[in-house]
């Protein structure tokens, strides 16, 4: 049985669909394996070319069949439509260099939402008002941060980590720099990880290359999920969005 995922990033089975961008060979192949059904974003022409085909920069899933989408993400509109999903399309364009890009790159755990809220696409910000809402300096709010659980988040952003242990929330902070971004300097944790199931984080790349590895490893097994790694360098390809799974 195909259900919703209730909660945004916490599947409790094991997923069965995600909105993504274009992903390497090795990532599809590996997404196949699983079963995992992929929807893909078309890339935005009017932002950067480095994140134009990134997911977390055209949707949030806000829970269970409602996903908030880019208005000009028409094939991924249509397509969520078809899979029943309630669609709330932006009032803004998501167009121009930053923060103009970053209007729904907002993270969701639990009954919180954390991001930048003066970059906010107005509508969507309406539409977290039922959230505790947390702001952060950092606009790249969803690419810089790894939700494990309700409670528990890696980010490789000081602002999120300060605002996340400032309100009880579990984080480890990690080193910038041993992402692969192509065009830029580095990329972030958040756009090269994803949960794949209740239990499982999947990382785009080789986790074990990073500098802080262990802790990170140490923090997701602490928190009861198992760490699956693949064998190409760590790479953001703008995270995966969990909207169905497979009945535990």
């Amino acid at each position: 049985m195909i259900s919703f995922i209730e909660k945004p990033n916490l599947p409790q089975g094991k997923v069965h669909t995600v909105i993504c961008g274009e992903l390497c060979s090795e990532l599809n192949s590996f997404l196949d394996f699983r079963a995992i059904e992929r929807i893909v974003i078309r890339p935005n022409v009017h932002i950067d070319p480095a994140t134009a085909g990134h997911a977390d920069m055209a949707a949030i899933h806000l829970g269970k069949n409602t996903v908030f989408a880019d208005k000009n993400q028409s094939e991924l509109i249509d397509r969520l439509k078809k899979k029943d999903f309630t669609v709330i399309e932006s009032s803004s364009e998501i167009k121009g260099e930053y923060p103009r890009d970053v209007a729904l790159n907002f993270t969701v755990m639990g009954n919180r939402a954390l991001g930048n809220f003066a970059f906010a696409d107005a509508l969507l910000a309406e539409k977290l008002y039922g959230f505790e809402r947390l702001n952060v300096r950092q606009g790249y709010c969803k690419c810089s941060c790894l939700v494990i659980d309700e409670n528990a988040l890696i980010t490789d952003d000081n602002s999120i980590y300060n605002i996340a242990c400032k309100n009880g929330i579990d984080c480890l902070l990690v080193s910038k720099g041993d992402v692969s971004l192509p065009g830029h300097e580095y990329g972030f944790i958040g756009g090269a990880s994803g949960k794949i199931s209740k239990n499982e984080v999947l990382f785009f790349g080789d986790i074990t290359k990073h500098r802080d590895y262990k802790e990170i490893a140490c923090f997701i097994k602490n928190h009861g999920c198992e760490v699956l790694s693949l064998d190409f360098p760590l790479t953001d390809f703008g995270g995966i969005i969990p909207i169905t799974e497979k009945a535990p």
